[in-house]
């Protein structure tokens, strides 16, 4: 374990009520990762991201944001991180009757000072770092799959988080539209100095970008290994995770 890791995860179980989803995890996070949260459909991949986020109360553990606890930090604090963290979800979760400027100004206007005009400037500036620029009057009905994704991402980047959280970012897009999501996704890492964290079972995606990931296994319901996916793949001692890195499209995840 690293010391002065961005995030550190210890002796976190999550899950709901009685029922652990998955249990004893030890993993640390360090500052401008693109790092991955992987394992086969059912093994509580979302379930981790829910904990890490605030929206699910570990059952047991701590999840440690640059050394602080989030759920046993007092609510001006707890809103000081929130403010830090951007998260997008599958669908893109946008507001179907709002435009995609007023889905991405939200923010703004809820959580700062800013007058409109310096608003309208921050929304016109993060539509084009996503490649949406010219579409603030735009609908989410009017847009594409991919877009929906790329909106998304807008709004969670409206208050310069220093951590991002996506929820299978590539679920729903073809392979190249994936592929570009993942070009913009390490582009806007390294020009916002951001930490990612993905939960994603694309092979594509987590070889590409990913710096580090953590297996979770469905079948002992804790992590396997955790380190750089493209070392894992070779060199991991658990043959599910070696599995799991090198299986073929066709080939089922379990």
């Amino acid at each position: 374990m690293v010391d002065d890791a961005f995030i550190s995860v210890r002796n976190l179980t999550v899950g709901y009520g009685s029922t652990e989803v998955q249990k004893q995890l030890n993993f640390d996070i360090n500052k401008n990762d693109i790092f991955f949260v992987i394992g086969g459909s059912g093994c509580g991949k979302t379930t981790l991201l829910k904990s890490m986020v605030g929206l699910l109360t570990p059952l047991k553990g701590e999840v440690l944001y640059q050394g602080k606890n989030f759920y046993e930090a007092d609510e001006p604090a707890q809103v000081a991180m929130l403010k830090d963290w951007g998260i997008t979800f599958q669908t893109g979760a946008l507001f179907s009757s709002m435009s995609l400027g007023e889905n991405v100004a939200l923010p703004l206007q809820l959580y700062t000072d800013l007058s409109e005009r310096q608003i309208a400037e921050a929304v016109a500036y993060k539509l084009a770092l996503v490649g949406l620029a010219g579409f603030e009057k735009f609908y989410p009905a009017e847009l594409s799959g991919g877009m929906h994704k790329r909106a998304g991402l807008a709004r969670a980047l409206a208050l310069d988080p220093q951590l991002l959280f996506f929820d299978e970012p590539s679920a729903g897009l073809d392979p190249i539209s994936s592929m570009r999501l993942d070009q913009l996704i390490v582009q806007i890492c390294q020009a916002l100095d951001s930490t990612v964290i993905i939960v994603s079972h694309e092979l594509p995606s987590i070889l590409s970008i990913g710096t580090r990931c953590v297996f979770l296994d469905n079948q002992t319901n804790t992590m396997l290994d955790c380190g750089d996916p493209r070392e894992l793949k070779i060199h991991s001692n658990q043959p599910r995770v070696r599995q799991f890195l090198n299986r073929t499209e066709k080939s089922e995840i379990s």
